[in-house]
């Protein structure tokens, strides 16, 4: 899988007791008080990964041939770990031609840990890799699930330009 470099954040409470955090963005406490410590690297996920991660992250699940298939030929994927247990707790992809189309998917947090700025480590990391890979003629594009998440990295609606579509081929072919 080609522009996969090294990419390590972690990130926990500083001496002040603030957030800190290198390279790839924020994580939050946790209500009780205590640390959460999580860290993002440049990874593929495994088919049972994938899988599981967007079944916690309450999302339309994928067939294990379709997974099989995909994966490995993404331009660029991120997996988020909590530390303390080495979990993989989150994931995110772009897709694409790696010139003229960036497509975001699979952005997926699993719904215990939403909320604590996983999805926003996720997202910075996919954003730092395509904002050195594509040019301003790029297309970058998502399906976004979520009200307000990725317009703080200025995505915006596109209609009423244009409108966004999509197809689902049967099971029963």
């Amino acid at each position: 899988m080609p522009h996969l470099g090294p990419l390590r954040a972690i990130v926990g409470r500083g001496p002040n007791g603030s957030h800190s955090s290198r390279k790839a963005g924020r994580g939050r406490g946790s209500s009780d008080g205590s640390d959460r410590l999580f860290s993002i690297e440049a990874a593929v996920p495994d088919v049972e990964t994938y899988l599981r991660l967007r079944e916690k992250a309450g999302m339309r699940s994928r067939t294990v041939s379709g997974a099989t298939k995909g994966l490995g030929s993404e331009l660029f994927s991120v997996l988020l770990r909590h530390d303390d247990s080495d979990e993989i707790i989150g994931m995110g992809r772009v897709v694409g031609d790696g010139g003229t189309v960036f497509h975001i998917c699979d952005m997926a947090v699993e719904q215990e840990w939403q909320g604590k700025g996983a999805g926003t480590m996720i997202m910075d990391s996919l954003m730092e890799y395509i904002t050195r890979e594509a040019s301003s003629q790029s297309y970058i594009n998502l399906m976004a699930d979520v009200d307000g998440f990725y317009e703080r990295w200025g995505f915006k609606p596109t209609l009423p330009n244009s409108r966004g579509m999509f197809l689902r081929i049967s099971e029963n072919k």
